[in-house]
This record gives C-alpha cells, sequence and structure tokens, in this order.
C-alpha cells in the first residue's frame, strides 16, 4: 500500500492511488483501489492467482514483475509454475522476475534460458 501512495504521488497525483487522477492502484485481500483507469497495480500473490482463475490468459495484462521471488512459498511457487505456461501461450506477456539474493540461473533454466539483467551493488548473504 505504502509503494503505491509514494508511486502515485511521484507520478504527481495528489489523490492517491486508485483515484481517477492516478494511473496506479493496489489490491489486497478484499481492498480494492483500482479501477478501469489503473495501468500500475500492485497485488499480492494470492490476488494475481484469483485473477488467473477468471483469466487463465491474463489478457488485459502485459507485464507482471514478481519482486523478492526468493520468499518462496506454497503459493509463490504455485504462481511461477502457472505463469511459465502463460508465458508460453502469450509471447506478448512480460514477466519480470526480482530478487537480490536469489541463484539466476536455476529461475532462468526454469524459465526456458530467459535473458538476466544483473544490476551491480552490494549483495548480501541469506541463510
Amino acid at each position: 500500500m505504502s509503494l503505491a501512495c509514494r508511486v502515485s504521488q511521484e507520478l504527481g497525483c495528489a489523490d492517491g492511488p486508485g483515484s481517477k487522477s492516478s494511473l496506479c492502484g493496489y489490491q489486497i485481500r478484499m481492498e480494492n483501489l483500482s479501477g478501469e483507469w489503473t495501468r500500475l497495480l500492485y497485488c499480492t500473490t494470492g490476488v494475481l492467482l484469483r485473477k488467473l482463475q477468471h483469466d487463465r490468459h491474463l489478457s488485459s495484462l502485459t507485464h507482471i514483475i514478481v519482486d523478492e521471488v526468493h520468499e518462496r512459498s506454497v503459493q509463490s511457487d504455485f504462481l511461477l509454475t502457472i505463469l511459465k505456461d502463460v508465458v508460453m501461450k502469450r509471447s506478448d506477456l512480460h514477466l519480470i522476475l526480482m530478487s537480490a539474493t536469489v541463484d539466476c540461473a536455476k529461475f532462468s533454466s526454469y524459465f526456458n534460458r530467459c535473458p538476466v539483467i544483473s544490476i551491480p551493488g552490494r549483495t548480501f548473504p541469506v541463510e
């Protein structure tokens, strides 16, 4: 929620996420601050899985960014399994997986040797 507020503010919208003057919104469980005008939606893994139930090809989306992909759970692993199939069927859908600590080679291999972009900076060990 706070990230959506910040991005909305940085885009010049004083009314906050979900307003008609903002391109940014968020959806968390039953709280939905978005609309047909929303172009950037921050949502949880569970919300995206529910969107997949209604539209198995996510035809209204052009990009999906999954952040902190190293924080694995049953839901996130299931989501990545489904997204792999969706990306294979939709060449116009861009899937971006982000993590500061993940083994990129494993994810690249799983997603048919997709490209990896490394951004230099400090890394911290994960136990």
